[in-house]
């Protein structure tokens, strides 16, 4: 993830706050009632504003890129272990290994009325293409009033989801090495640079 900063200098990724994550993710639930369902794209992206605000916090909860996130089922989510996880398949996983991620207890509530419904095989999300996804967050972010580019010039793409899981296991005093493997980052010099 690093790599991807220092070498594709248009797309220096910035941490969201706290307060800009809530703001995202109920403006993204409350897309509809803002933006109304007949505005170009939102039907056609075929997210609803609640299947969107579960897709940024389960991404910013997990650290789960793009691809992943598109592969989940609920068959790939274990809601009723002792620590609830979601698994992502090797032949989805960057590392190509299976990988299993904890999930907070929150998170897991919400995603078990989400779910109730889907059948095992079903994909969780409809993700729409790579340039739908970023157009569907740039309306979020818009709706929320958060720059898609700040005064760094740093931007809130989706790959920023996964850059703002990172850094709140730093910021929350989580060893490096466990940070590593949450983040399934293949060296310890990638978590520590990020």
């Amino acid at each position: 993830d690093i790599l991807k900063v220092c070498t594709d200098r248009h797309h220096d990724r910035r941490a969201l706050s706290e307060d800009e994550l809530r703001r995202l993710i109920d403006a993204a639930r409350r897309v509809e009632e803002l933006f109304g369902r007949d505005r170009e794209g939102i039907i056609a992206w075929r997210m609803t504003g609640g299947d969107r605000a579960m897709l940024y916090r389960l991404a910013v909860e997990t650290g789960l890129r793009v691809g992943e996130l598109r592969s989940l089922t609920p068959s790939s989510f274990d809601l009723d272990g002792e620590v609830p996880t979601v698994t992502v398949l090797a032949a989805y996983s960057k590392h190509r290994r299976d990988d299993t991620l904890p999930l907070l207890g929150s998170t897991t509530a919400q995603l078990r009325e989400y779910m109730m419904e889907m059948q095992l095989d079903q994909r969780v999300f409809a993700l729409p293409p790579r340039q739908g996804l970023a157009e569907m967050l740039r309306v979020d972010l818009e709706a929320a009033g958060i720059p898609y580019r700040n005064e760094a010039n740093q931007v809130a793409d989706f790959h920023a989801l996964r850059h703002t899981f990172i850094t709140n296991l730093a910021t929350g005093g989580v060893h490096p090495k466990t940070a590593q493997v949450l983040a399934r980052h293949s060296t310890i010099t990638l978590t520590m640079d990020r």
